[in-house]
Order: C-alpha cells, then structure tokens, then sequence
C-alpha cells in the first residue's frame, strides 16, 4: 500500500508527489523518515482511496488529504498551505461542525457514522451548502493509544437538494389539500391498515390527532348509502381500477353531512389488489348549492313554460340547450331542429348572417345581446322579433349561461311604420305650411310698405283737402255741412292713428332682435321726457327710482314703456291729477309666485302703477288684445292696440306681464325680464 523509495511514495495519486516534495521538517510530525508506522499506513489507505478522505495525526491534528478530497472539498486555494498544518487553523469554515465529533472520538475511542451532515464549502469562490455521509475512525499504535483520526467523507449534497425538493413539493401538496378541505388517505388491502393525513379526521369529526381505521370509516357511513353506493363503488373499483363514490357519513356528533371519495386500486403481477389510494372530500354545502340550483332551475322552467314569451338559455359558448314551450307553441315544432341547423335555419336569411355577427361578439365580450329580426311562426310566415340575451355570471365574471328571450314586434313594427308614414307626411305638410308662412311673410311686408306710404297718402289729401275747405269756403258751409266735414276730419285723423299703430305692432313682429345691454333708469328718463307737455298741463308727477340694467331691444322697450306711461297719464280720474310710479328691482325666479317662471334664473322686474280710473279684472287678459276697448272713444281716445304692442314686446324679450287693477283704483303692471 505504501512504500517509501528515495524520499516519496510511488503510489497514491498527485498527492502523494506533493507529499514526498514536501519539506516536513518543521511540522510537528518532522521528516518523513521519522515518520512511525502507524501514520505511514494510515496515508497509505488514505492516498489510495476513491473516497474523499482526512487525516487528522497527533496532538496538533496535523492536517492530510487525498486527491479525491482536493477535488470535492474545494481546497484548490488552499492546497499547498493546508497539508502539514493543524485543521483548527486551515479548514475555519468546516472545522466547528467537525470539531464536537472528534472531541467525542477522542474521548470514547469509537468510530462514528454521520449521515446527510451540512458543511459550508468554499467552491469557485464562494460559499456553498453541501451534504456529506461521513465516518469518523480512530488511528491507534501498538498498545492502543489514539494517534491519529481518518475522516471519510461521501458528498450526497444532490441527493439531499432533490430529497428537500421533494418535501417541499408534498408540504405545499399537503396545505393545497388542506386549504381545499380534501383528505388524503392510503389503505392496505391485505392487512386493511390506513394511514391518512390530520384532515381526514377533522373532515369525519374526529381530533386531529386520531388515527382512524376502514372500520372507522364505513362505521360511520349511512347504511343505506353503505350498501347501495359504497359496496357498488368497489366492485365497479375491481374491474376499472377507479374507485369513487358519494355518500352520506354520520359524526360522531350525529350530524349528516355528505362526503366524495375518489381513488384508484393498485393490483400485483398476479392482479389481486394490494391497496387503494385516495382523496376524501366534505361536500354538503355543494351539494345543497346543487338542489337549490336544481330546484330554482325547476321553478325557472315552470316559469317559463307559463309565459307567451319565447324564452331560451345557452351555454357559456353559446350553444342553446333549452326552449319554453312557447318556442315550439310559436313555430309549431315537436322538437327543435338539429344543433347543425339550430335557431339561425329559423331567422330569415337576409338577418341570419348579421344574427350570428352579433352572438359571437356578445359571446366574446360577455355583452347583452340585442337584435331586431325577423322568425319563422308556424303559418310559414316571418314575423319580426326582438331577441335579447343576457350573461349570468360568477363573483369573478365567468360567464355560466345565457339566458335569452325572443318578443314578437309584428304589430310594433305595423304601428312604427305607419307612424313614420304619418310622420313624413304632417313633415312634408310643415315644410309645405313653412313655404306659405314665408309667403303670408312677404305679403305682410309688403303690407306694411302699403300701410306706410300708400294708405297714408290719400288720407294726407282727404285732410289737406278739407283744410283747405274750411280756409277758403267756410262762409258758404250750412250748419250740416260743418258738422259733416269736422266728423270725415276726425274719422280721416283716427285712421291714420290706426294705421301708424298697425305699424308699430308689426314692427314689434318682424324686427331684428338685437338685445343690448341697458341702464332702464336712462330710457325711462327719456320718455319721461316725452310727455313734459301733458305732465304740465295735468300737474301729474312721474316718479322713476331703482331701474336696473339689463339686455333688452331699446327700441322696442322704449315703447314699452312709452305705451304703459301714456296710458296711465291718459285714463285719469276727472278732477284728479295723475301719479304714476315706476321702479324695480332684481329678483330670483325661485321668489315669484303664480307666474309661469323659471326659478332656476334671475330676473329684472319692471313695476308701472297709477291712481287712474282701473279696471274689472274680468278684462285683465282682454286689455292684452289687439282692438280690445273697455271705454268709448269719445271719452278716451285709441286704438286698442297699445296694450298688445307691450305684451309682444315683452314676448320677444322672453318676458312674462302680468296686471292687477281695481275700478277707480288704478292698474298695476309687473314686467319680469330674465337676464341673459
């Protein structure tokens, strides 16, 4: 084994050339040739070993290795410094997991055997984690004393990584299993023993910790369900190898609840079965979801089975797997055509494509499904439908069916195609209506430019004329013919009143609406202005105060106010001296009541009140007419056309007016403007 030539050793690998270079003179063992026996048989078995190997000697643990310990420790840094030297000092990362061991050796004299023992090695550089089968021997001289200790070392660092791998994987096996509430269990079929998993017992409502037996189990199982499904299920088992089954099983506390097992049997070379391998699972509550499901699936058909309406469901893929009965009622059908030809052989072709279109995005995207067209009825006519479909969906949003109903529209659609009939025609007849409109417009035009210089003419001649009667042949007149003439004057002077307000009222209509913003308080001045003559000769007092700004038509508000100030300074009561007030203020539409407002907007409200002579409020409305009177024209002198001038131009301005008055007590008008 071992043979020194020359100073070296002519077997044992690299390391033995290293040995026998090596200047052991300063070590504690000295030169090789001083070497004892002992330590020379020793590196003998050790140099020519396949296994990695150490040699601890003396009391200084020198320190030797073979080859295959080079190669595995991960010692190539190191190689040259750690032969010849003490372990403590030259192997730090490995030593304090060695060191307890061979202090035990050391002080018993035996032998031990480590299995799967973790040390840190110092591989390509970095630390690893490796698993070594070690044994750790004693070396004694002659008369038995210990000199030396042989460590033998086998990496099973692989072994241990695909062991912890594995234990891994049945941990995270064994809580998936437990978090689903799925038991696992093992039965021998020859000696009827049973291991199963903590969960098992739990499930069966034992401790956690008990360790049930088959007799336990089938104890416990309904016995009904025992003999009629259990028993069944093994001999189904013995010929297909799977065993599965529900059944009921009864607590130790008396409570039923319903289990599933499923498993498979394993058979010898001589096909007798050794054992079963399976799953047990608490099913109750799914159960109890399944009946509930059964029974509102029940009531759901009874439901739709009573309705005129067609009624139908489909998978979540689409394909249709019921019909109420007014589907085949409807088509006159026994049974519904072939799954190749389905509901699409019965919509008419000229919808049928874009019907599928439609479906297969509802499908794809879990959208309600809705669709105008046309369904075969039994009397081989096509009647139009509205079919709709909705996605019943879980808490997640998987689509678990369809639930669709089909409406006959026939009627609607008759009814909508003679409406939009009816439609096109009253349409035609407004454009039509629009076009005279235009023309009556025109005309009116045309009337007005008549009105204001053609009518005027000749009744500008008839006064002229009668002037000059009275200027040049009044001497000759009789009594009569003065009378006569002074009446066609007056008649000639009132219908050039009536015409000049049928003017102003149809400017009021056919004006541009140019609204500008304006201080009232400033045009009520001006008209004001207007009447200066009348207010002095009657002594009236006009008092204007608190007029706001607001966007209005000048113009035409300036005749507004014109129209209602002359006519508070006209009807006046005999004797008494006319007052008239006008003022105003800001307000919100939320604040006046009884009128046709918008309470959402603020308004300008405009208030004219006199001491006048009044009126029954039985002609508040009337006064608002065109020609409407309520006195003779020998007492006060109009047209009857005032009062409708204010009234559109307070329309035109999206106004409301409204009038309160009282015989001989005056009138009260209240303008409201919203502001724009």
């Amino acid at each position: 084994m071992f043979i020194k030539k020359q100073g070296s050793f002519s077997k044992g690998g690299a390391m033995s050339v290293i040995i026998s270079d090596k200047d052991w003179s300063t070590t504690p063992v000295g030169t090789i040739d001083s070497w004892p026996v002992g330590l020379r048989t020793a590196l003998g078995i050790l140099l020519n070993s396949k296994f990695p190997m150490f040699l601890f000697w003396g009391s200084d643990m020198t320190c030797f290795y073979n080859d295959a310990c080079h190669e595995s420790m991960g010692i190539d840094g190191k190689h040259s410094d750690i032969l010849g030297k003490c372990g403590a000092m030259v192997l730090s990362e490995t030593w304090r997991i060695m060191l307890p061991i061979i202090d035990e050796l050391m002080i018993s004299g035996e032998a031990s055997w480590h299995e799967d023992q973790w040390l840190p090695v110092l591989r390509k550089g970095k630390m690893e984690d490796t698993y070594w089968t070690s044994s750790y021997s004693p070396v004694n001289d002659e008369s038995g004393k210990l000199d030396g200790i042989i460590v033998t070392l086998n990496d099973v660092t692989e072994k241990v990584e695909v062991r912890k791998k594995m234990n891994e994987a049945e941990e995270r096996l064994r809580l998936a299993t437990e978090i689903a509430g799925i038991a696992n269990w093992d039965l021998d079929l020859q000696t009827h023993e049973m291991i199963h998993s903590e969960s098992l017992a739990n499930i069966l409502g034992y401790k956690t910790n008990a360790k049930l037996t088959n007799a336990d189990l089938m104890g416990q199982l309904h016995p009904d369900d025992l003999s009629n499904i259990v028993e069944k299920a093994f001999e189904v088992a013995m010929q297909t190898s799977i065993f599965k089954y529900e059944a009921r099983f009864i607590k130790k506390n008396g409570e039923s609840r319903w289990i599933r097992s499923h498993g498979k049997i394993f058979f010898d070379s001589n096909n007798e079965p050794l054992k079963i391998i399976g799953t047990l699972i608490d099913i109750t509550e799914e159960r109890l979801r399944r009946e509930i499901l059964m029974e509102s699936e029940s009531k759901f058909r009874l439901l739709a089975d009573s309705m005129p309406q067609l009624i139908w469901t489909a998978d979540p893929f689409g394909n249709l797997n019921y019909y109420n009965r007014s589907v085949f009622t409807y088509m006159g059908l026994t049974k519904f055509p072939a799954e190749s030809e389905g509901w699409l052989s019965l919509v008419h072709p000229d919808e049928s494509e874009e019907y599928a279109d439609k479906w297969r995005i509802a499908m794809a995207t879990g959208t309600d499904f809705t669709f105008e067209h046309r369904l075969l009825k039994y009397d081989h006519q096509y009647h139009w439908h509205l079919s709709r479909a909705i996605a019943q969906k879980d808490a997640v949003g998987n689509i678990q069916m369809w639930v669709g109903t089909s409406t006959d529209i026939q009627q609607q659609k008759i009814f909508t195609t003679e409406l939009e009939r009816q439609v096109t025609e009253r349409t035609e007849e407004l454009v039509s209506n629009n076009i005279n409109l235009v023309k009556i417009n025109i005309e009116l035009q045309s009337f007005v430019y008549v009105s204001s210089h053609d009518l005027q003419e000749p009744l500008r001649k008839i006064q002229m004329f009668i002037s000059r009667l009275y200027d040049t042949e009044e001497l000759a007149f009789t009594a009569n013919a003065k009378n006569y003439l002074s009446k066609i004057n007056e008649a000639s002077k009132r219908m050039r009143e009536l015409i000049q307000d049928l003017l102003s009222y149809s400017h009021t209509n056919l004006s541009d609406n140019l609204f500008v913003l304006t201080d009232l308080q400033d045009l009520a001045e001006d008209v004001k202005k207007d009447y200066a003559e009348i207010i002095l000769e009657t002594n009236g007092i006009i008092e204007i105060r608190d007029l706001c700004e607001a966007k209005i038509i000048p113009f035409q508000f300036r005749q507004l106010l014109s129209n209602l100030i002359g006519n508070a300074l006209k009807f006046t009561k005999p004797g008494t001296p006319p007052h008239v007030v006008v003022k105003g203020n800001r307000v919100k539409g939320l604040d006046i009541k009884n009128l046709d407002i918008d309470p959402m907007l603020m308004y300008c409200h405009i208030n004219i009140a006199d001491n006048g002579i009044g009126f029954d409020m039985e002609y508040k409305d009337k006064i608002f007419e065109v020609f409407q009177r309520l006195h003779a024209n020998k007492e006060y002198p109009g047209t009857g056309i005032g009062l409708a001038i204010v009234k559109k131009i307070v329309e035109n301005h999206d106004g409301i007016i409204s009038v309160s008055s009282v015989i001989n007590g005056g009138a009260n008008f209240d303008i409201y403007i919203p502001e724009r």
